[in-house]
Formats: C-alpha cells, sequence, structure tokens
C-alpha cells in the first residue's frame, strides 16, 4: 500500500513518521516553533530524542506531548485519508497541536514562559 500522504512509498512505520517528506516537514515545522533546529531522524532517532526531553529541566523539555500529539493526529489523519477520503490540510494539525500544547501547559505554571513566546501558530 502506497503511502497516504506522499503517494511515493510504501506505507511503512518508517515512512509514515518522519521518513515521509510530508509528515517530516510536518514534524519540523512543530519544532522549529518549539525553538529546535536540528535534522529529522528516523523514527527510532526521534522517538530516542523526545525520551531525553523530560530530563532537560526548561519548559520546552517537558513538552513531550506535542510528540504524542502529532503522532496521534498523523494516525488518525491517515485514517481518514485512507477509509473516508478526506483532505490533508497541515495547518489544520499543526493549530490543533498548538491549541492542546496551550490548554495542557496553561495548567502548568513552569510552561508559562515558553507558552507566552509560543502565541503564534507553527
Amino acid at each position: 500500500m502506497e503511502c497516504v500522504y506522499c503517494d511515493s512509498a510504501d506505507e511503512t512505520l518508517e515512512n509514515l513518521f518522519f521518513a515521509c517528506p510530508v509528515t517530516k516537514a510536518l514534524w519540523n515545522r512543530l519544532l522549529l516553533w518549539l525553538g529546535f533546529t536540528r535534522s529529522i531522524g528516523t523514527w527510532q532517532e526521534e522517538l530516542q530524542w523526545v525520551c531525553n526531553w523530560p530530563r532537560k529541566k526548561s519548559a520546552k523539555g517537558a513538552m513531550t506531548s506535542e510528540f504524542a500529539m502529532l503522532v496521534a493526529v498523523l494516525w488518525r489523519e491517515r485514517n481518514n485519508l485512507r477509509f473516508h477520503t478526506r483532505q490533508f490540510n497541515s495547518n489544520r494539525l499543526c493549530r490543533e497541536i498548538a491549541i492542546h500544547i496551550h490548554i495542557r501547559g496553561s495548567k502548568l505554571q513552569k510552561w508559562k514562559t515558553t507558552l507566552d513566546s509560543l502565541n503564534y501558530m507553527p
């Protein structure tokens, strides 16, 4: 089965999450929004990098929910595209993830400064 996002590769775990140019660009956009500039790696490398976030003291380090939300949204969108023939809209997904981060972070005082700097959509 071909990837529902790029139609140019087999739909594998590796392709769906970060090897596909569409999902890689979305992850990169969200990382830039949080202030991270880095090369996107394989699924395993990204998962390992995210698992190391909580060890950091900054609020950005606590935002592993962005990664989890991205994975959940990509899987939901994949199913919508595959079974309901809906259109993919990266702006809508970024907005949904940003709102999720702000709602979750609004309950945590240590995130306040970081959230104040993220007052625009990715």
